[in-house]
């Protein structure tokens, strides 16, 4: 065959040279291609990476929040120049705008009834939480004293939330609350004990005859009269809460995820107010137990359930 004008004029050292130049083409694309590859792979592992990050950081997370959900925290909300201050103890040792009370996981049930009730002084004697016999398994126990660590009068309320429940345990769940205006005399404070209304298997609110929803008593099935026990001795118990046969009442959960949102109360300069505050699965409340018709567990009912509350004061100034 007989070869192009081009190839013919080109020297040995011409074509020679093409040949090296096509060598180099050649290396340098396969640079190239290596470069791209190791771009590729570096891209690869910085995701990765990243996405081991991600799922490291959703599982500390889930911690954290797993962790939360069975604190009970108590917290100050502050406006204007109002300044609340906790403590655990009396001489405000080291004040806090928040407490954080550890819980336990899974509350099993108990009752006031010859329980609580022979152990409401010893918790009302203890700076923080109470470490007593059955608090790691059976309910929450703590004490802590609110001040004004102001220079003007203050008016404050009272404020209890469920922020979580699991196995419909707010049905059950019994809040005492022991207020004690002045910790350095020997009144021990004031008893209100919070609960859900009644309500049937079904979860359906009861009412009386004229469509008023039925208060729960502190310990149902019970002919319990904790005024004539003197275990109560030093605590008081509110007339309304008792009725004419002294059968003890709780006051119903005002609703909206609150147990308690008081009224305004005022708070002096300097002024310190002792709180109480026992959680607990009331175990002779009907909601304890499921049966085959109720929206519970058959065997277990809502034992063994989580609850999470929180505490706060919230100010505004007089």
């Amino acid at each position: 065959m007989a070869k192009s004008k081009n190839q013919a004029e080109k020297t040995p050292e011409q074509i020679a040279q093409e040949q090296i130049a096509a060598e180099n083409e050649y290396v340098i694309k396969n640079k190239r291609v290596r470069r791209q590859a190791r771009r590729r792979a570096i891209i690869i592992i910085l995701l990765l990476f990243l996405l081991i990050i991600a799922l490291l950081a959703g599982v500390t997370y889930a911690i954290m929040r797993f962790v939360d959900n069975n604190n009970f925290r108590v917290s100050v909300s502050q406006t204007g120049t109002a300044w609340l201050s906790l403590s655990k103890d009396y001489e405000f040792t080291n004040p806090t705008s928040v407490l954080d009370v550890s819980a336990p996981r899974d509350m099993d049930n108990c009752t006031l009834c010859n329980y609580l009730d022979g152990k409401l002084e010893d918790i009302y004697n203890t700076d923080g939480p109470y470490k007593g016999e059955g608090s790691k398994d059976y309910y929450i126990a703590t004490t802590f004293f609110l001040k004004n660590s102001g220079n003007t009068a203050v008016a404050y309320s009272e404020k209890i939330s469920i922020e979580r429940a699991m196995r419909n345990m707010d049905k059950a769940i019994r809040v005492l609350m022991i207020k004690d205006t002045d910790p350095t005399d020997e009144d021990l404070g004031v008893i209100t004990v919070y609960a859900a209304n009644q309500t049937d298997d079904k979860g359906k609110m009861l009412t009386d005859e004229n469509g008023n929803a039925l208060l729960e008593e502190v310990v149902p099935n019970k002919e319990y009269k904790p005024e004539k026990i003197s275990l109560y001795d030093g605590f008081q118990i509110g007339e309304e809460d008792l009725t004419e046969d002294g059968v003890w009442m709780t006051k119903a959960f005002q609703g909206n995820g609150y147990v308690l949102n008081s009224e305004l109360y005022p708070l002096d300069p300097g002024q310190i107010i002792k709180y109480t505050i026992v959680i607990w699965l009331e175990g002779e409340d009907a909601q304890c137990v499921g049966d085959s018709s109720s929206d519970v567990d058959s065997e277990r009912g809502i034992l063994g359930g989580q609850v999470k509350l929180a505490v706060e004061f919230v100010t505004e100034s007089k």
